[in-house]
């Protein structure tokens, strides 16, 4: 497991983005669970992507 080192800037920018899938999800009545949410974005961002929009579609789009 190769441990991913986050500065407080990128950890604000995927709070605040993980705040406003989760928002969107529920409001879509999409049923994909916090945690999963969660998972995906960390695992996505941790492979490198960055673009907010990219991770939102990921997330989305799988549901």
């Amino acid at each position: 497991m190769t441990l991913c080192h986050y500065s407080s800037e990128e950890l604000d920018d995927l709070q605040h983005l993980l705040d406003s899938i989760i928002e969107e999800a529920q409001q879509r009545s999409l049923n994909i669970p916090v945690e999963d949410i969660i998972e995906r974005v960390f695992d996505l961002a941790d492979r490198g992507e960055r673009d907010p929009q990219k991770l939102r579609e990921a997330i989305l789009k799988a549901a």
